[in-house]
């Protein structure tokens, strides 16, 4: 009985348990940076990257602050398609993933996620950065719980 009732508590305690992954650029130089992104709408499967776009406040190290959030404006009136200028100490967020780890862009995904980036440009100054699919992992690194881009002085 004893035994019975553990099984229980613990299928109960893990019932709840849900995670997410986010993706996001932050913007840890003094200047504005452009982030201009495309994104295509999967056919059956669920989007890891979608219009729900978010800003968070960063810390001088880059860490998000959950509690100040911000709604940017996106300068590209196109559906699919997003304009966005972050300014310093701000983090933007791209997409999520629920209940999955992230390890690679062409991963099987549970709960039928889908990779859905078709391409990713930022521009800090006269340079410009372009990231796609086959690209994302050179640039994007994984770090509790964030698929993060930092964009800094010296890049």
């Amino acid at each position: 009985m004893k035994k019975l009732i553990l099984v229980f508590l613990i299928l109960f305690l893990f019932q709840g348990c849900s995670w997410q992954e986010y993706f996001a650029i932050s913007n840890q130089t003094k200047t504005d940076i452009i982030i201009e992104y495309e994104i295509e709408l999967p056919k059956s499967r669920f989007a890891i990257f979608d219009d729900r776009l978010t800003v968070y406040k960063t810390s001088s190290s880059g860490e998000i602050d959950w509690n100040d959030v911000h709604e940017p404006s996106d300068e590209d009136s196109a559906s699919l398609s997003f304009k966005i200028i972050l300014p310093p100490n701000q983090a933007l967020i791209i997409g999520h993933l629920s209940n999955d780890n992230y390890k690679k862009h062409d991963q099987y995904f549970i709960n039928g996620r889908s990779f859905n980036l078709k391409k990713l440009i930022i521009k800090k100054g006269t340079t410009t950065l372009q990231i796609t699919p086959e690209n994302f992992d050179d640039y994007f690194v994984k770090k509790k719980g964030i698929i993060g881009l930092k964009i800094k002085e010296d890049q």
